[in-house]
């Protein structure tokens, strides 16, 4: 994509009157947690999430699921921040608030499947970051989770062509980001990484939602990004998808991302790969439950 195609999609994104602004909590929890960790108030974070008791019940309801593995039963928002750590916090409250407000806008695919594509790619992304022992740990899930964002702006810039795309890759068996390069003339990662400078994420997210397609990513971010990028297909190929059938081969130990990070993590070389890939099955259902959960509209209430 050209400069000034770049710069028209740009102010195309921009102008829709309809584009979702990253919530004030999610803002403010953000920067609070980019101060240094050991000046952070706590009781500033809890009460910055406790301002919303719907998304704080919600926090506190996922902090006990499974699938971030607390410890023992966490009764209190407070207790909940104190026991996951301020980086896991953010995580959470992020994967909590994102499907509400995305909760109905991609034309033609199911919300409940694109968060579980996503909350999935999150997921395997921090496991293969702890597996490996990837630098940087704490960007690795939040990176996940957003990698596909610019697929909402799409579905909400242009409603008609997208939709297109998406039939045309369902038929086909096409990687989304193929069809929409056929049929927009950008895809998801040129639009997420706009979306991503307007919400003022951090640049190294933004490479991340930019280039996660590439099979051997390069920049400042390459780690995070080769992790994103073989957690992401992996998902694609284990049922974790957009809903349809995608005709691609995987073959983790060929794969260049994989193969970026096995230069430099000798913990690569020692991960049992075939046990891996079938844990992502084990958590599935996990992840179904916890994205039908997140889009539920049931009041709850909670203690700080």
């Amino acid at each position: 994509m050209n400069a000034s195609s770049l710069d028209l999609l740009r102010q195309k994104v921009r102008n829709l009157d309809h584009l979702p602004v990253l919530p004030s909590v999610l803002r403010k929890l953000t920067d609070l947690i980019s101060q240094d960790l050991e000046t952070v108030n706590l009781d500033r974070v809890v009460e910055a999430i406790q301002c919303d008791e719907s998304l704080a019940a919600q926090c506190l309801r996922t902090a006990n699921s499974a699938l971030f593995s607390a410890r023992m039963e966490l009764e209190s928002l407070r207790q909940a921040v104190l026991a996951l750590g301020l980086w896991r916090v953010r995580d959470l409250v992020f994967s909590c608030t994102l499907p509400r407000l995305f909760s109905a806008v991609v034309d033609g695919m199911v919300p409940a499947v694109f968060w579980r594509h996503a909350l999935g790619t999150a997921l395997v992304s921090q496991r293969f970051a702890q597996r490996l022992g990837v630098k940087h740990e704490e960007k690795v899930y939040l990176a996940g989770l957003l990698h596909d964002i610019g697929i909402l702006v799409n579905s909400l810039l242009c409603p008609d062509e997208f939709h297109a795309a998406l039939a045309e890759a369902r038929e086909l068996g096409l990687p989304l980001h193929e069809a929409e390069l056929q049929v927009l003339g950008f895809s998801h990662c040129q639009s997420g990484r706009i979306l991503a400078e307007i919400w003022k994420l951090a640049p190294d997210l933004g490479d991340v939602i930019e280039f996660h397609h590439l099979e051997r990513p390069e920049g400042p971010a390459r780690e995070i990004t080769a992790v994103v990028h073989l957690a992401d297909t992996l998902c694609r190929v284990r049922d974790l998808g957009y809903g349809y059938y995608e005709a691609r081969e995987f073959d983790l130990p060929a794969e260049p991302a994989w193969q970026l990070l096995a230069e430099k993590y000798p913990n690569a070389a020692r991960l049992d790969l075939v046990r891996f890939t079938f844990e992502l099955d084990e958590f599935a259902i996990e992840v179904r439950t916890l994205v039908d959960s997140l889009l539920s509209t049931e009041p709850q209430e909670v203690r700080q």
